[in-house]
């Protein structure tokens, strides 16, 4: 039975339910105010069936995170436009009911005021919901948590049942099946179970009618207060709803930046990933999996999850199963379970979670290893959420700006060879004012993304953007590193050296490419397995060769990006060819390619390029080389199958890649 119950224990779905604007309005209106207005605050949660069950779903502590409250209610969806009128009659019930069975629990004193508020204020619960996700019958399991015995999920469960099932049920359930009864029955007072009813509770009818009076006034002055009378003129169009909800997003990611920047090491980082993923998603059940020195994926316990799974290692080419397709893919991976080729160690996964679905998500982690949190019960879809996106991006920019996480860019190094070029108090404050201008564009990227829709081009190309952003941000933190920095060995991610290929181009074609009249070919060889090494790295050389090709074709000409598997120094090796058709390069410049030299093209060209290429190819224990013709020039660029250790990967295909 209690597998059962988890299976259909889905909080994340509290998280898609409408709330009151009114009162979301009026708690951020009181939150700034601290413990000045903490009572007030709690009452006016209170008001709200949906919001006052997902705080007291959270830990007891959580009040004291004030930026993760206000990303909460800031990303809370509210009932507005054409839905405001019937929100508006399923809340006055609900805030009707609670007041009456307050007041009688208050009356009778034999029950807790405070239970039979919460209990009168979910019992309709159901109707926020959507009731193809989440059966009904079974929403009053969500109220598990907050009473062990059971009778505040009693009196949700039975609230609608009639008066003479109840009579001898526990005094919580009575309480709110009367309060029901006089609040959807406008002849209760007459009727002769409901008067027997209050006849066990010692109270006459007259009395009760008194109670009801009283409570109706307080439910139209609440309703007057918060926008949501009898009288519901909604005049919010659809434009205007979704305006108000990306600020809205927009005010919900600054939250989160503050929330995640209070963190001070690792393991605080996580700690509030945590609450977040309670907090804004209804995920209480999370682990995650980072790849160890054979390139299997395993457990870490950065985030707290059944032991067993500590027990599991899955290989990087293992297509089957969700984790490895999601780093390869570098984009969330749904799984689940009953899905017919689903790996098994998937299975096993969601059985140790204890959930029935899960979402991978790549996670940039400290070290510079990309690792996969595995999210039990995500609403699916939630992948896509721009809020989602920003807080996984939040989370590793956390990660990576702790004090013993950056690593030094060798662009960076190379460009700032000399320490006394620039004093470096003006390095850091240029760093910091560079920092500000890129959060903001990857914030307009997420809501270009929101507001473009799902158009699966498009979408890869703003993914395109966000990542080259996410790149300068990387190299500019590198500045201010010392020299000495060193790249730790297990820095490395799978990477599909045909991805990185396929994106240059088309992120260059339009800007690069195309206006200087340079035509371009690829050439991918399909088994071209994903390598263990620094995306960014590789990304910068076949830039800086492409790049220089560009130049070097003044009146245009032929570029081509071509990916093979070689075997040299008897080593299984991939290569990658990038040639040109332009006039070769004159003997003086062959003679001293890869040395920084003054360029002779003038403007900001720094003559760095192919230093800077050759010093990024050997960190990635490859090797580049080239040969030039007056016909043309062609670069070959040489990277093993195995890196710093790692054992050599098997070949697997992920979609045409």
């Amino acid at each position: 039975m209690g597998e059962l119950s988890n299976n259909l224990l889905k909080k994340a779905e509290l998280t898609a339910s409408l709330c009151a604007p009114g009162v979301v309005a009026e708690a951020l209106e009181l939150l700034p105010r601290g413990e000045a207005a903490q009572a007030e605050f709690a009452a006016c949660v209170q008001c709200d069936p949906v919001l006052a069950l997902r705080l007291q779903l959270l830990p007891a502590d959580f009040s004291a995170q004030p930026d993760l409250l206000r990303a909460l209610l800031l990303a809370a969806p509210v009932a507005s436009g054409a839905a405001q009128p019937a929100y508006a009659t399923r809340w006055r019930q609900s805030i009707g009911v609670a007041h009456l069975a307050q007041a009688l629990a208050t009356r009778s004193g034999i029950v807790d005021a405070e239970a039979a508020w919460t209990a009168g204020l979910a019992h309709n619960l159901a109707a926020y919901l959507d009731t193809d996700i989440q059966p009904p019958a079974h929403v009053a399991d969500w109220l598990g948590a907050l009473d062990t015995d059971g009778w505040l999920a009693d009196a949700v469960r039975y609230h609608a049942e009639p008066l003479a099932r109840g009579r001898a049920a526990h005094p919580l359930v009575r309480i709110v099946q009367l309060a029901y009864q006089f609040v959807t029955r406008a002849d209760a007072v007459d009727s002769v179970d409901v008067r027997a009813a209050l006849a066990a509770l010692q109270m006459g009818a007259g009395e009760a009618a008194q109670l009801l009076a009283d409570s109706q006034v307080q439910t139209r002055q609440l309703a007057q207060r918060l926008g949501l009378a009898d009288a519901v003129n909604p005049t919010a169009g659809a434009g205007f709803d979704r305006l108000v909800r990306l600020y809205a997003g927009q005010a919900a990611q600054s939250a989160l930046h503050s929330h995640f920047r209070l963190a001070s090491s690792a393991e605080q980082v996580f700690s509030r990933l945590q609450d977040a993923l309670r907090a804004l998603f209804g995920v209480e059940r999370a682990a995650l999996f980072a790849p160890t020195g054979d390139g299997s994926l395993r457990m870490t316990p950065l985030l707290p999850a059944a032991s067993g799974l500590a027990a599991l290692a899955i290989p990087p080419d293992d297509g089957h199963s969700a984790l490895p397709r999601a780093l390869a893919r570098s984009a969330p991976q749904q799984f689940e379970c009953g899905e017919p080729d689903a790996a098994l160690v998937d299975e096993q996964i969601a059985r140790l979670l204890g959930v029935s679905r899960f979402m991978c998500q790549p996670l940039a982690l400290s070290d510079g290893r990309t690792g996969v949190m595995v999210v039990g019960d995500a609403l699916p879809g939630l992948g896509l959420s721009p809020l989602w996106r920003f807080a996984v991006a939040e989370c590793s920019e956390a990660l990576r700006s702790g004090p013993a996480t950056a690593v030094a860019d060798p662009v960076a190094a190379a460009s700032f060879a000399s320490a006394d070029a620039i004093p470096r108090d003006r390095v850091r404050r240029a760093v910091h004012e560079v920092a500000n201008p890129l959060t903001i564009m990857r914030n307009y990227v997420n809501l270009l993304s929101d507001r473009l829709g799902t158009d699966s081009a498009v979408q890869r190309d703003l993914g395109i953007i966000g990542d080259e952003i996410e790149r300068v941000a990387r190299i500019v933190r590198g500045i201010t590193m010392s020299d000495e920095a060193a790249l730790p060995a297990s820095a490395l991610e799978l990477v599909s050296v045909n991805s990185v290929v396929s994106e240059l181009v088309r992120m260059s074609l339009g800007t690069l490419f195309a206006p200087n009249k340079v035509n371009v070919q690829i050439d991918l060889n399909p088994d071209v397995p994903p390598l263990p090494l620094q995306k960014d790295l590789l990304k910068q050389v076949l830039f800086n060769l492409a790049k220089n090709a560009v130049e070097a074709m003044h009146a245009g000409g032929h570029l081509k990006f071509v990916t093979r598997l070689v075997t040299a120094d008897g080593q299984r090796q991939v290569e990658i060819e990038v040639a040109d058709t332009g006039p070769g390069l004159p003997a003086a410049v062959a003679s001293n390619l890869f040395e920084p030299v003054l360029s002779e093209k003038g403007g900001d060209h720094a003559g760095l390029g192919l230093a800077i290429s050759r010093s990024l190819v050997e960190r990635l224990n490859g090797h580049l080389g080239c040969t030039s013709t007056p016909q043309g020039t062609r670069f070959l660029i040489r990277l093993p199958t195995v890196q710093n250790g790692l054992a050599p990967l098997t070949t697997t295909r992920y979609g045409s890649m």
